[in-house]
């Protein structure tokens, strides 16, 4: 029962950020309703978009993995 409640909820997280990138729009519109979240949803479209470069705790953690990340 409560992995259904907090699988739940991480994917209602996952569908309010998405929602959210698309309201304020990957050009723009509508970030001077929501100025906080301007940066953070620019950078998650630069991401969506394969535009933004990987954050730096993913880099080392791959460095620990072993792995080669791009």
């Amino acid at each position: 029962m409560t992995a259904i409640i907090v699988a739940s909820l991480l994917l209602l997280a996952l569908i309010l950020g998405i929602v959210g990138v698309v309201v304020v729009g990957l050009e723009g519109r509508g970030a001077d309703r929501l100025p906080r979240l301007r940066v953070k949803l620019a950078k998650a479209a630069r991401h969506l978009n394969g535009d933004g470069a990987p954050p730096p705790a993913f880099l080392r953690l791959m460095r620990v993995l072993h792995l080669h990340v791009g």
